[in-house]
């Protein structure tokens, strides 16, 4: 079994990132970084900064924290969960190339607005209408292909089975005999080891 490497989670609001990436993280036994639980820490909460200083100042700050956080990743692995419209930065994009893992957690976009928008979930700017809400999602998924390594349907999945599944396809499990999860597939995109 191979040693464990950054792994990076990408992908719309409500396909999991968060609650896939603990999972993840206590599976391979590396530490868990959520880069919106960052943003917070630095500027408060997400809602807030979209309505106070913009959407513009939100992606420049979310761009300064998410190349860091991707840099130390490099260092030091650990499993990172990206908010929904860090892709939409160039120098995020580029960053994420040096992570060896780059996984597009996916959804059917009625899955994606249930989730985003259900009872207990925090207050998210961009989910307030759904017909904007899966225009977004088409204008962001080739921004996700781009830099997937890995592709994961999350519909109708637990956070703790997807991430045994991609696990196991990671640490190199399915190699030595252990069954994969049908729904953890190599992203086309992005040959092994080229550019992104």
């Amino acid at each position: 079994m191979r040693e464990p490497a950054a792994v990076a989670l990408v992908g719309f609001m409500g396909a999991g990132k968060s609650a896939v990436g603990r999972e993840l993280a206590a599976t391979l036994g590396l530490p868990f970084v959520d880069t919106d639980d960052l943003i917070v820490a630095r500027a408060g909460p997400i809602d807030e900064i979209f309505r106070t200083r913009g959407e513009s100042a939100f992606r420049a700050l979310e761009a300064e924290l998410v190349t860091a956080a991707l840099a130390d990743a490099v260092r030091r692995p650990c499993v990172l969960a990206l908010g929904g419209g860090a892709v939409l930065s160039p120098e995020v994009r580029e960053a994420l190339t040096r992570l060896p893992h780059v996984v597009w957690l996916v959804a059917p976009p009625e899955v994606l607005w249930a989730r985003a928008t259900g009872p207990g979930q925090a207050a998210r700017p961009l989910a307030g209408d759904e017909a904007a809400f899966r225009r977004l999602l088409a204008d962001r998924e080739p921004l996700y292909r781009a830099v997937a390594t890995q592709v994961v349907a999350v519909a109708g999945r637990e956070p703790a089975a997807v991430a045994a599944g991609l696990a196991a396809a990671l640490t190199g499990a399915a190699a030595e005999g252990t069954p994969t999860d049908d729904a953890t597939a190599p992203a086309s995109a992005r040959p092994e080891g080229g550019a992104r």
